[in-house]
């Protein structure tokens, strides 16, 4: 099996402090509505955390591409539909890190259909 993820990919530089080992995000109501749909494909959000200065937030040369700050992932497969028109705000598990060792575990969750 060739395992896959659908990623909307979302940035900020004011992702704020974790609380209780959350994070707490507002989505706009529609991208919710997508994210939150049963699918072939796996579909998750990934946020961007941005260090506030934007010359620090990315550095490209030929030999390597440096993104600065770090990444949190979450699934919202199965959650309940709002009746909010705007915004919905969304939890974030901080120890869903999408680094190299984050990656690797949700493709093999997409490949075992751990992940939805």
């Amino acid at each position: 099996m060739r395992p896959c993820l659908d990623v909307q990919l979302k940035a900020t530089v004011d992702l704020g402090e974790q609380v209780n080992g959350v994070f707490r995000y507002p989505l706009k109501s529609r991208n919710y509505n997508l994210l939150r749909v049963s699918t072939m494909v796996p579909r998750i959000l990934v946020v961007l955390c941005l260090p506030r200065d934007e010359t620090m937030w990315l550095t490209i040369s030929a030999d390597e591409l440096i993104l600065r700050r770090c990444a949190f992932w979450a699934s919202l497969a199965g959650l309940p539909d709002t009746d909010n028109k705007e915004s919905v705000t969304v939890s974030i598990q901080a120890n869903n890190l999408f680094d190299v060792g984050g990656l690797k575990a949700l493709m093999e969750q997409s490949r075992t259909g751990a992940i939805t």
